[in-house]
């Protein structure tokens, strides 16, 4: 199945003639955008929410998923009300018990995020951002895997983690043997096992939670993250008692703040550390997390990464350029893989 909008059927058109090559039998299907939206300024989401029983049928019968996401020019949900929103993606969630139950091996390519729309709204330039996705898919995944298994092993035998870099960031977090999260572009037989049938290309991240009772020090932004609401930066997090005690923005400010007040018990706890493997991706947006050696810090819930805080909140920091160790011995030095 080759599921694509409007304007990301030129690249599944290729995935189409792909599939009859190797013998595979393809079937596409499309959404146009044009009318998704006029349908949903109609005021009629209800029907976008729901999944017709023929398409459920299609994906109980289906091996291998490849999915252009969209809709390309998705930043037109904010000129939506909430509630619209939520009912118009109200699927979603039953869509992926679906597709876990039927062993379906899914990928979603990112570069059915695209479009000048997005583009605008990010501040980039839609054809470097292209270009960059593409290089970026092109990572061979193997690698990804090799290098992921290693920085993962790691992470999953030790106690404690220092992270630093001269801009402020002196920050300890320690390790619980949490299971480790590897997105590398593959979906094998131990993803499946483990529930994890549906991948995101580009990939290139391995992260684990942490524990939620400890955090201590200070870490410092210096990569721009796309929270919900838009790009934030420079933001610096002081934790004490392993939680967020101080916080400040040198902008965006407001896409944090909003939701981090409404959010539930344990918003402020630590909650996830990742590591970035892909070598080819350095200004894409959503995906800051990914470029090799990026350290990212989280808060909020990880119970979905296998921790134990439920809370439905989450916000983030990335570092370029950082050091961090793991008991003492180093794991990435100046940005690079030690």
């Amino acid at each position: 199945m080759i599921e694509s909008w409007s304007e990301s059927m030129p690249w599944a058109k290729s995935f189409v003639t792909e599939a009859r090559r190797i013998g595979a039998h393809p079937m596409t299907l499309y959404e146009d955008e044009p009318e998704y939206w006029d349908a949903l300024k109609g005021g009629k989401p209800g029907s976008f929410g729901t999944v017709g029983s023929h398409e459920w049928a299609a994906l109980a019968k289906t091996n291998a998923y490849i999915f252009f996401f969209g809709p390309n020019e998705w930043p037109r949900y904010d000129d939506l009300p909430d509630k619209a929103v939520e009912r118009a993606l109200a699927y979603n969630g039953e869509w992926y018990r679906r597709a876990a139950k039927a062993k379906l091996r899914g990928a979603r390519m990112y570069l059915g995020r695209t479009s000048q729309r997005a583009a605008d709204h990010f501040g980039v330039d839609l054809d470097t951002w292209r270009n960059e996705l593409v290089k970026g898919s092109l990572v061979p995944p193997a690698t990804l895997h090799r290098t992921g298994q290693q920085v993962g092993r790691r992470l999953l035998s030790g106690k404690r983690v220092s992270i630093s870099h001269p801009n402020g960031t002196k920050l300890e977090l320690r390790l619980k043997h949490y299971p480790i999260q590897l997105d590398d572009g593959l979906v094998d037989a131990a993803d499946l096992k483990a529930g994890n049938n549906v991948t995101v290309i580009p990939g290139g991240v391995v992260g684990v939670s942490v524990d939620e009772s400890f955090g201590d020090g200070t870490v410092v932004g210096n990569q721009t993250v796309n929270l919900g609401g838009g790009p934030a930066g420079d933001a610096r997090w002081t934790f004490r008692d392993g939680r967020l005690a101080s916080y400040a923005y040198g902008r965006g400010a407001e896409h944090f703040e909003k939701p981090y007040r409404a959010a539930p018990k344990g918003r402020d706890k630590a909650g996830y550390l990742s590591i970035g493997l892909n070598p080819d991706l350095f200004m894409s947006p959503q995906m800051e997390d990914q470029e090799l050696g990026a350290v990212t810090v989280r808060i909020g819930g990880n119970k979905f990464n296998g921790g134990r805080n439920p809370c439905p909140f989450l916000s983030w920091v990335v570092i370029r350029g950082a050091d961090v160790s793991v008991d003492g011995h180093s794991l990435v030095k100046e940005g690079k893989l030690a």
